[in-house]
């Protein structure tokens, strides 16, 4: 009797053991669920971060190659026109006014007489733009600028020259004439840059040209542009302010084009 009570009560430790068995089965099973979901959600967005990334490089690369392009017009009086494309790969190309604002002067008198310009001699850039989440890519006064939230660089420099070992300064800057207007594709978008105007201004016997960055998103970029040569720049209260001069033997050749871009 007593055999047949120990088999139908069974064995209190191996019921343990296979209750144990169970929960470590469902812990280490949802370890593994667990562990699979993060690395997936980790890895998804570390692939997402870097094709960002590698987009907007890739815009760098193409701006830059679209800027060197845009600048046939700039640098050359018989040039009209230049085309080229973007791929946006879901990226928004913005054109428009309310740019960076610039005067140029050489020895205290504004250039511009042919310009858009206002009373105090200034013109806007204006904005051709590519845009992708929090970055931005932009064609700046015939330089590329990159931007994000921490600032802002010129990638390609616009021409800006002061060479006073030479007595020589060259100011070239590109100014976009467009209404307001963005456009958002995954595709390529082709692109024209059309000269609307131009002014170029030669002079001898220069004391001084300066250059004032009056309104910029593109401060920090601004502030670098003229860290090559001889400029000399002050800042103050978001104005940049950079003059080249080496006494009464300078030659200046100033040349500001004003174009419309069409896409």
């Amino acid at each position: 009797m007593r055999g047949c009570h120990d088999r139908a009560g069974g064995d209190p430790a191996s019921d343990d053991r296979a209750v144990s068995d169970v929960l470590a089965f469902i812990l280490v099973f949802a370890i593994i669920l667990g562990s699979v979901a993060l690395l997936s959600t980790i890895g998804f967005q570390t692939m997402t971060d870097y094709q960002e990334g590698e987009q907007v490089r890739t815009a760098d690369r193409a701006m830059a190659a679209l800027a060197d392009n845009f600048n046939d017009v700039l640098r050359y009086d018989g040039v009209t026109g230049r085309e080229g494309e973007l791929s946006l790969r879901g990226g928004t190309v913005r054109t428009g006014t309310g740019g960076t604002r610039v005067n140029v002067s050489i020895d205290g008198t504004y250039i511009g007489n042919g310009l858009n310009t206002n009373d105090g001699g200034e013109f806007d850039l204006g904005r051709f733009e590519y845009g992708l989440d929090e970055d931005t890519v932009a064609y700046e006064g015939g330089g590329v600028v990159r931007a994000d939230d921490g600032g802002s660089v010129f990638l390609e420099r616009p021409r800006l020259r002061c060479d006073t070992d030479h007595d020589r300064a060259v100011v070239s800057l590109v100014a976009i004439q467009n209404p307001d207007r963005s456009v958002q594709a995954d595709g390529r978008v082709g692109l024209e840059l059309t000269s609307v105007n131009r002014e170029t201004v030669v002079r001898e016997g220069v004391s001084e040209v300066s250059i004032n960055v009056t309104e910029t998103e593109y401060e920090t970029a601004w502030e670098g542009a003229f860290d090559s040569g001889n400029w000399s720049t002050t800042t103050s209260g978001g104005n940049i302010e950079a003059t080249c001069g080496s006494g009464d033997d300078l030659t200046v050749v100033v040349t500001v084009l004003e174009g419309r871009i069409d896409y």
